[in-house]
């Protein structure tokens, strides 16, 4: 089933990270904008931490100057004293709470936008390596772990070491004799955590490598969800969703039963340390009360508790920074991830073409392995209506992306108005170039939104006028909202042919000088294929165009025909010149079309 896709996780599987000390100082870097406002709410942590160490001692004082000698004089004062204390904190409390969140949800914005913002930039290359969910991961599980680290994990910790030291003090001024007693169990706290470290951290690890596995198959299986009920696989992928999901439990659970032991141990340790205590108190008690007093003793018991709180939170905060870390060296992996295709330092703005295209002796390969382009030549004047024709594998696509400059050739070059398409700006020779997929992608917004995607400033005119050449205006106005009306997810709820004409319509609406189009119309009825046909013809006007063709009959006009076999250019002309050449590939092509209803 999922043998491969949720295999057990090792930690010879996991990245290999940077030191400690460099992704630390890296990751504290997101704390650089909101260090004055971090450095307040810790100041306030501080306060509430002492305030919260000397209600014990205000107890010692009413136990054993008011309440033990049954001395009313000065007790109600003391205890206006202690409701202040206990106002203050509770304002003090809720202050922090509020500062650490929008500092909490300002590190996670910026984070955030850093990743979207680098993973736009990333080649197609990443994007058809990596799989969704994994990068979603690194957007929200990950991106959460680091930012729960930097405010609350952090803000606690200086909570923790602040009390503790806080709690020392006032326990030795008290009594330093049981002082020195109660930390004999400090050590046997100290092996309990040396021993569970590394099982907890190694848990957690499990536990994240198999969400993000999960994640994985979860997205592809809602994204692929039509195929899943096309081929009846909805009992095999539910099966597969349960194995992958249960792995995912059972991580946590053994996770859980770690913690569940360890809890448990450290309470012992503080119970013990109680235990030990009040033995030794008992016996300064009985010297008749000289040495301790109930309220000190009492006083003293609290203060062993609020020690032990931080003492044990601090063990754990090994594991969490573990995870911290882990998390880290994976966003930061993804962060450091190179674009394989880059502007050059000496790039220049592309100047507005008039579409003359030359591919110059250009050979190219994916992997550095296998060969997919080998020597081809071939001009293009502005204006022509180029077909790329050929077998699946043979090229035609991948003519089309080294164009738009998705990859870089290997080899050669490819030229536009004579300018090398590696020597100007991505940006600028993308905004030259109007793509219109086999699959057209329809976002998550308005029809009028995702007509002018690659013109944000259009007027709503401009976008009707588009719409109309693309012959999509009508049946756009047949729905209910009309052009205010939101896609659904990939515009699920419109025919291949209605997103295919709203596709045109967003390449019409931008205006390229230069087109290329993948021109896919055999999933589509005979009508819708006449408007899509039209609108081609419409969009095609005064500008370069190159079609990958898959319904020959579609492409008689063409100025030339380009027929790829195996990554070379094996016969090119027009129409008339191809059909009629004795033993042609390409006239055979026509021939086995028209065979299947196709010509």
């Amino acid at each position: 089933m999922l043998r491969g896709l949720v295999k057990p996780i090792t930690l010879r599987d996991i990245d290999a990270a940077p030191p400690m000390r460099q992704t630390l100082a890296r990751l504290f870097t997101y704390l650089r904008p909101y260090r004055q406002r971090m450095l307040g709410t810790l100041a306030i942590y501080a306060i509430c931490v002492t305030i919260t160490q000397l209600y014990p001692f205000i107890d010692r004082k009413l136990i054993d100057e008011h309440i033990a000698v049954r001395n009313p004089q000065g007790f109600l004062p003391l205890l206006l004293v202690a409701t202040i204390a206990h106002a203050l904190n509770w304002f003090g409390v809720l202050i922090r709470s509020l500062l650490i969140q929008r500092i909490s949800l300002g590190i996670l914005v910026d984070l955030r936008r850093q990743l979207f913002h680098h993973v736009v930039e990333l080649s197609f290359t990443f994007h058809e390596r990596e799989p969704v969910g994994k990068t979603m991961t690194r957007f929200i599980g990950d991106a959460n772990t680091l930012n729960d680290f930097l405010t609350n994990q952090m803000a606690n910790v200086v909570n923790d070491l602040l009390s503790g030291v806080i709690v020392l003090a006032l326990m030795f001024a008290i009594n330093p004799t049981l002082t020195v007693i109660a930390l004999f169990m400090l050590p046997i706290l100290t092996i309990i955590g040396l021993y569970m470290r590394p099982r907890l951290y190694n848990g957690w690890e499990r536990v994240r490598e198999n969400s993000t596995r999960f994640n994985i198959f979860l997205a592809e299986n809602i994204a692929g969800m039509r195929v899943i009920q096309a081929f009846t696989r909805e009992e095999t992928n539910l099966a597969q969703f349960n194995e992958a999901n249960q792995r995912v439990v059972t991580e946590w659970m053994k996770v859980i039963s770690l913690q569940a032991w360890f809890s448990p141990l450290v309470e012992l340790t503080r119970s013990a340390a109680l235990v030990i205590v009040l033995y030794a108190a008992a016996n300064q008690l009985g010297v008749g009360g000289a040495v301790l007093t109930v309220g000190t003793l009492v006083a003293f018991m609290a203060y062993i508790n609020n020690l032990w709180a931080p003492i044990s939170t601090l063990t754990n905060m090994y594991v969490v920074m573990q995870a911290t870390l882990a998390s880290a060296g994976k966003v930061f992996q993804l962060l450091d991830t190179r674009p394989t295709v880059t502007d050059s330092p000496t790039a220049i703005e592309l100047p507005r073409v008039q579409g003359e295209i030359i591919f110059d002796h250009v050979n190219f390969s994916y992997d550095n392995t296998r060969t997919v382009l080998q020597d081809v030549n071939l001009t293009i004047e502005p204006g022509q209506l180029v077909a790329l024709v050929g077998q699946t594998g043979s090229g035609k696509t991948t003519i089309a992306s080294l164009l738009c400059r998705f990859y870089d050739v290997t080899g050669g070059r490819i030229t536009v108005d004579g300018h090398d398409v590696r020597d100007v700006t991505q940006r600028s020779l993308r905004s030259q170039i109007g793509v219109v997929l086999q699959e057209p992608f329809i976002f998550t917004d308005t029809i009028a939104n995702n007509i002018r995607y690659g013109h944000p400033d259009a007027s709503m005119d401009e976008v009707i006028a588009a719409a109309k050449l693309a012959n999509c205006h009508d049946f756009i106005m047949k729905l209910n909202d009309g052009y205010e009306t939101i896609a659904q997810e990939r515009g699920s709820q419109f025919s291949i042919g209605q997103r295919q004409l709203l596709s045109i319509a967003r390449a019409i609406l931008s205006d390229p000088r230069i087109l290329v189009l993948d021109e896919a119309t055999s999933a589509v009825d005979t009508e819708t294929e006449a408007l899509i046909q039209d609108a081609f013809t419409t969009l095609m006007q005064n500008r370069t165009a190159i079609v990958v063709a898959h319904r020959l009959s579609t492409i008689r006009k063409a100025d030339q025909i380009v027929v790829l076999k195996a990554g070379q250019i094996l016969e090119l002309g027009n129409h008339e010149t191809l059909v009629h050449q004795p033993n042609g590939y390409y006239a055979t092509l026509v021939k086995a079309q028209a065979s299947n209803g196709h010509g």
